[in-house]
């Protein structure tokens, strides 16, 4: 599953890890910036914590 959204900072893709269950978000910018969480709106954060 991989999506595109934005926020009131950037755009960011979104992709479920099955695997490991972890949502990874990345930066549609700069793909080598990544966020991760266990929910959506956490990986979102730990990506702006990083941007």
């Amino acid at each position: 599953m991989t999506f595109i959204s934005k926020n009131k900072l950037f755009k960011y893709t979104v992709t479920l890890d099955i695997s490991q269950n972890i949502f990874k978000v990345y930066l549609v910018s700069n793909p080598t910036i990544c966020g991760s969480g266990e929910t959506i709106e956490d990986a979102v954060k730990n990506l702006e914590a990083l941007a």
